[in-house]
């Protein structure tokens, strides 16, 4: 599923291509957010593939006059293609290595930093169409730099380079945070000379937005009786309307996009987007881990013990369980630690004295809370009164007004 801030990333990168000189880029993203995936993509659409060629370019959606399509347009044998997965070793040899293979040669003996940058020059000169390289886990070369190996001069070397070749030859690297903080533990003048390192490269953020993260949900679960889906529909305009009184840039179709994620509750849904950013989580790899796995408290476990009914939803007093049960010690190691304590400590209190509408209640409340950072949501009335299954809003009304009476809430 290729998502706007994929596509927005390649369009930027090939305006760049277009109207500057620029030919190095680095991707910076959290961990599982589809920078490897994306890289892969952008391999087959100018590899030399016809069929994967066609494929790629029917998943993004590319429109034959866009800067992406024209930039990396690609035919016959295609481009060459050196895929690099980084690791603690020499990048230069791995270059060496992959370049060999891609010429279908021998690996020349032991070359210098120099060698190496040379022969890529010639190849993207000498080659109809260009060179791409991509340099998946580019922070673990960089950490070896750090630790005594290649000169991280290599890089600006390689980007100077690429920039000044009549060929086209487009460097990518992949990485998990920003390229000075593989230098934290360096010298003032070492990081110094890092972040002129860096300003060889242009930096391109890949980070999903929370309403993509919902669309990525709907897609992937399957609804045979649409009729029972569509029967939420009055549950999921209420959660859409309060995110778009505070969030008002949310997308017009968001009520549609919530009730593809049934039986997923649209409260759950909202909430998977911000929860899997946080530390303890890997963005789409954390959300479509808690979809497909046999964890205790799950959403398999949940879809295996419900009757097939609108009402029955994964809310988010079931995900407070799963969290608890599956991710507490991590969630504890993290930034989240006292705030998960606190709350941890406030459904105990409710657990001790309330019905189970009062322990729901105070869940739904600690997840909102929690994790509504860029949501929109806010644990208000409303939406606490469709989101405790099994309770009336009646009923959620009253036990809210007990709760604070009892000082939890």
């Amino acid at each position: 599923v290729c998502q706007g801030t994929a596509k927005a990333l390649l369009e930027n990168m090939a305006r760049q291509l277009v109207d500057t000189k620029q030919r190095a880029f680095t991707w910076t993203g959290p961990y599982g957010g589809g920078k490897s995936s994306l890289a892969l993509m952008l391999c087959s659409l100018v590899g030399p593939n016809a069929k994967l060629r066609e494929k790629a370019r029917q998943i993004l959606a590319l429109p034959a006059d866009s800067a992406v399509a024209k930039v990396f347009a690609s035919r016959g044998d295609g481009w060459m293609v050196l895929p690099v997965v980084g690791r603690r070793a020499s990048v230069i040899s791995d270059l060496r290595q992959a370049l060999a293979r891609a010429k279908g040669g021998e690996e020349a003996g032991k070359r210098k930093a120099s060698d190496v940058i040379a022969d890529l020059v010639e190849t993207a000169e000498t080659h109809k169409q260009g060179v791409l390289i991509v340099i998946d886990e580019l922070g673990k070369f960089l950490e070896a730099s750090a630790h005594g190996g290649d000169d991280v001069y290599f890089f600006q070397e390689l980007a100077e380079a690429a920039s000044r070749t009549s060929g086209k030859l487009i460097v990518v690297g992949i990485l998990h945070q920003p390229f000075d903080a593989y230098a934290a533990r360096l010298g003032r003048q070492a990081q110094d000379d890092w972040a002129k390192v860096q300003g060889r490269f242009v930096d391109i953020p890949l980070v999903a937005a929370t309403d993509e993260v919902i669309e990525l949900i709907g897609r992937a679960i399957q609804v045979d009786d649409e009729a029972i889906r569509n029967s939420a529909s009055a549950f999921v305009d209420i959660i859409a309307t309060a995110i778009r009184t505070r969030r008002p840039g949310a997308p017009a179709r968001l009520a549609e996009g919530l009730l593809r994620c049934w039986p997923v509750h649209p409260v759950t849904a909202a909430l998977l987007g911000p929860i899997s950013k946080r530390r303890f989580g890997q963005n789409e790899r954390s959300t479509f881990g808690f979809l497909a796995s046999r964890e205790p408290l799950g959403f398999l476990e949940f879809l295996d013990g419900q009757p097939n009914r609108w009402e029955s939803m994964y809310g988010p007093a079931q995900y407070w369980d799963y969290l608890r049960a599956n991710l507490e010690p991590a969630i504890l190691a993290s930034p989240d630690s006292h705030r998960w304590a606190v709350a941890c400590d406030a459904v105990d209190r409710a657990e001790a004295g309330g019905s189970p509408v009062h322990v729901d209640v105070v869940k739904a409340v600690a997840l909102i809370e929690m994790f509504r950072n860029g949501t929109g949501l806010v644990p208000e009335e409303s939406v606490l009164a469709v989101s405790i299954q099994g309770a009336d809003p009646q009923q959620t009304h009253a036990a809210l007004q007990e709760l604070v009476r009892r000082k939890i809430l």
